[in-house]
């Protein structure tokens, strides 16, 4: 009997020391995600925010708070603002679900992600290596990258560590939320410290233009969930009924902009769905983000930050020059002549703009030549309540015809869609560094 009995308990005490082995050997992070909500400028409500939402991709930021990871060596807590983004999709929220928990398929879902490997999971938790790269026709400027998080599944919710990345310190989360059958919010809150970067290119870059750091925020959520807006939904463009898309907002919309801006001090921005703009006897896919920035100040105390020649107080460093030629009273055409060095190579650019501004508060403006050619936008300063709220509308696109260098960043992913977020999110910050 007695071997029998050794035959029977065999197999257990096998898996019983297996799992403890397994149990030694995890080397996940112990963390607690302190996190904001992306509900919680909107009393916790997934409708209301994916009301203010709409057909766009919403980006907006918190207030600034103390951050404290695990991760970091140089202090246990730094001050920091986490930016969060929404978007709706025609989708179950167990079809979206189960593809933001499959991080193998992460690959196939976000453009530049060659690679998804799981290193390690138990239970909700898993440690995830991604291999990221952007080649390009210029060998220098390609990105390749390997980045480790860890991952925690809690609910309805996806929390991430960065365990190593050219950005070193940094987390986030996915949620979604449940709007109808077949309708899900998606957000994503995430924060990552700029201030140290790693990496050749990357540091180069941020190095070279330390104004980038005040929109990749905003740029890195529209990447994320523009690509899970993909997912769900056609980007078939939709013709546009005018020349620049007008944003139809509420009084009690405008005034939600106005705090979350006034109280995170930063931009909240709107990616709108693709149109088709004409241009002379062409049509342009364009996709354009508008933005609103909270100021203290009075809309007459701002007004210069308006006006063309400004724009190089704004921006030393990379506008070497420019030439105004006034066409009449409105209109004026601005020559401005920029260069971007990046240690080993150095960009030129050259701007042709005709601002048009039936007033000292507000222009439109458009490419008429140079090395980009399609661009088109609008800014206007608003008074609100004590303060003002400055309106950017933007579109940026790389024509066929553009010099080589300018070419070659269109190998970076939506690189139709993500200037435009970005620059307007970068000047609303520097009028509010020079306005003070």
């Amino acid at each position: 009997m007695r071997p029998k009995i050794k035959t029977a308990i065999s197999p257990i005490l096998i898996l019983t020391c297996c799992s403890a082995a397994i149990q030694a050997e995890a080397s996940f992070v112990q963390w607690k995600p302190q996190i904001p909500s992306s509900l919680s400028p909107f009393q916790n409500s997934p409708q209301q925010l994916a009301a203010f939402t709409g057909s766009a991709i919403a980006i907006f930021a918190h207030p600034a708070q103390s951050i404290s990871l695990p991760t970091m060596k140089y202090g246990p807590r730094i001050s920091g603002k986490y930016y969060s983004a929404a978007v709706v999709v025609p989708a179950s929220s167990k079809n979206v679900a189960r593809l933001l928990q499959n991080y193998a398929n992460y690959a196939g879902l976000f453009p530049t992600l060659k690679q998804a490997k799981v290193l390690e999971q138990q239970g909700g938790v898993s440690t995830v290596q991604y291999a990221i790269h952007i080649p390009t026709p210029i060998p220098v400027l390609n990105f390749r990258e390997s980045v480790t998080m860890q991952h925690q599944i809690e609910g309805s919710s996806i929390s991430s560590l960065v365990l190593d990345a050219p950005v070193p310190y940094g987390s986030g989360k996915l949620e979604w939320f449940e709007l109808s059958p077949n309708q899900t919010l998606i957000t994503v809150t995430q924060w990552g410290d700029l201030n140290k970067p790693k990496g050749f290119l990357f540091s180069k870059i941020l190095n070279a233009v330390p104004e980038a750091k005040l929109g990749i925020p905003a740029g890195t959520s529209g990447f994320l969930l523009e690509a899970l807006q993909r997912r769900f939904k056609s980007s078939a463009a939709e013709p546009a009924m005018t020349a620049l898309p007008t944003v139809k907002m509420s009084e009690e919309q405008l005034l939600r902009v106005a705090q979350i801006s006034q109280k995170s001090q930063e931009p909240v921005s709107f990616i709108l769905p693709a149109q088709k703009i004409q241009y002379a006897n062409n049509t342009e896919i364009m996709r354009f983000s508008t933005s609103y920035q909270y100021y203290a100040q009075q809309p007459e105390q701002l007004q210069q930050w308006l006006a063309p020649p400004a724009f190089q107080q704004l921006f030393p460093n990379q506008i070497k020059s420019f030439k105004i030629k006034q066409i009449n009273q409105r209109q004026l055409d601005a020559d401005y002549r920029i260069s971007v060095g990046l240690g080993v190579i150095s960009i030129p650019f050259d701007f042709k703009m005709c601002f048009d501004s039936p007033n000292a508060l507000q222009n439109q403006f458009h490419a008429t030549g140079g090395d980009l050619k399609l661009v088109r936008g609008a800014m206007r300063l608003m008074p609100f309540k004590q303060g003002s709220l400055l309106n950017i509308t933007s579109a940026v696109k790389i024509d066929d015809s553009a010099p080589f260098l300018l070419r070659a960043m269109r190998s970076m992913p939506y690189h139709e869609m993500l200037p435009a977020v970005g620059g307007n999110t970068v000047l609303a910050l520097k009028v509010r560094q020079k306005a003070g």
